[in-house]
């Protein structure tokens, strides 16, 4: 157990943090965010007794850390930097048995106990594979698991990771958080995050720091709010829930700018989040925009409330009524042009695509997302022939937002010329 006691941390005059308490344990992985210099780095190296509080107290097992000798520490918590980079030609499996010196008495040789215990480090991190081979050779995913494996090969009770995904690309990023996942429930993990997903979808709990203090400490759906996001980092973000996992997912917003698009009005027939940015980015530049219709549960609902995009929605679960249907129509007429994407279409929501077709409504762009690939028709093909309807009477087909600006601006811009 790791338990802080208001403890103040500061380099030389200046305060880093102030009165950081809190605690954690085995089988928990907790997660500490916050801006560039809010002091997250420096709260592990506290923990890790690099950087002395000047005030408070840092306890382990309920022992002050002061009180650790430098190995009888390391058998207790283990430290994976930000950074790595090896200098000398070690194999993985020499670099990982370093991790035993804790066990060590001086001028001691490694016996089968201390390859016993590299080995299952090395077989938990999933390396024991590339155990022979140089750690000059590797790359930088499978170096990021050597260096954890190194730092378990200490048995600690306590591992500190800082941003342990940095540099990394997508599969080994979630690679090693799915490990860290599953070592925190043996141990205690602790590990620095820049990316608010991956610490919604893989911490227990979370400290959000700001202003050198804590902001808020909790579960992902407690610490995750767009008042505290907005508090820590200074931008604007939605909060939804993901229908997956149940966890929080965030999505900046646009900052809305004047562009010149003159207010022409813009009607965004979208779902699924995959109007989300669309309804951003039109909005920015400075369409006037309103959206549906839309189920109160959608990502894109909660898009465009936030945004104060005027919607026409309907409750979960329920079929487009005729109010809405009405509501619609009226959108349709009023609008310079309509920006349908493609979606996921069935019987309940199909309403928009009759509407929009009986309509007359001109300029109409499709944004046919690639997310669309696969299974997104479920009317039995009517969908899909409405849309091939629009297309051939001239609606035009983009594959992505910025695309989509561009061609509204050049129909816009010929307008205007011709008019």
């Amino acid at each position: 157990m790791i338990e802080l006691q208001e403890v103040d941390l500061e380099y030389g005059a200046e305060k880093v943090l102030e009165g950081i308490t809190f605690r954690s344990g085995a089988g928990e992985l907790l997660g500490i965010l916050g801006p560039n210099g809010s002091g997250k780095t420096t709260l592990l190296k506290a923990i890790s007794r690099i950087v002395r509080p000047s005030n408070g107290v840092i306890l382990v097992n309920s022992r002050s850390l002061q009180e650790f000798g430098q190995k009888e520490l390391s058998r207790e918590i283990a430290v994976v930097p930000q950074s790595s980079e090896p200098k000398f030609d070690f194999s993985v499996e020499e670099v990982v048995r370093m991790g035993r010196y804790p066990h060590k008495e001086r001028f001691a040789t490694e016996d089968e106990e201390d390859r016993r215990i590299a080995s299952l480090a090395m077989e938990a991190t999933g390396i024991l594979h590339i155990a022979s081979r140089s750690v000059l050779e590797i790359s930088g995913g499978e170096l990021q698991r050597v260096i954890i494996a190194r730092a378990l090969a200490q048995e600690p009770k306590v591992l500190l990771l800082d941003e342990p995904t940095s540099h990394l690309d997508l599969g080994q990023q979630v690679s090693i958080l799915e490990m860290l996942k599953t070592l925190s429930r043996k141990i205690a993990v602790i590990a620095v995050f820049h990316d608010l997903n991956y610490a919604a979808h893989y911490c227990d709990r979370l400290i959000l720091l700001h202003d050198h203090r804590i902001l808020a400490m909790g579960d992902p759906e407690s610490v995750f709010t767009p008042e505290r996001i907005r508090a820590a980092f200074g931008i604007d973000v939605t909060v939804r829930r993901n229908p997956l996992t149940g966890r929080p997912a965030i999505s900046p917003l646009w900052r809305r700018t004047e562009n010149g698009a003159g207010g022409r009005r813009v009607h965004v027939i979208s779902g699924a989040g995959e109007g989300a940015d669309l309804l951003s980015a039109l909005q920015n530049e400075g369409y006037a925009v309103s959206a549906g219709v839309l189920s109160v549960n959608d990502t894109d609902y909660a898009v465009a409330t936030a945004l104060g995009i005027p919607c026409i929605s309907e409750p979960p679960f329920s079929a487009v009524s005729e109010r809405a249907m009405e509501e619609l129509k009226a959108a349709l007429e009023n609008a310079h042009a309509v920006v349908l994407t493609r979606g996921l279409w069935g019987r309940g929501n199909l309403g928009n695509l009759h509407a929009l077709e009986t309509s007359g409504a001109g300029c109409i762009v499709i944004v046919d997302c690639p997310s669309g690939e696969g299974e997104w028709d479920f009317t039995g093909g009517e969908a899909s022939e409405i849309l091939e309807r629009l297309k051939a009477k001239g609606a035009v087909v983009t594959r992505e937002v910025p695309s989509t600006l561009d061609l509204l601006k050049t129909i816009f811009i010929s307008r205007k010329n011709s008019d």
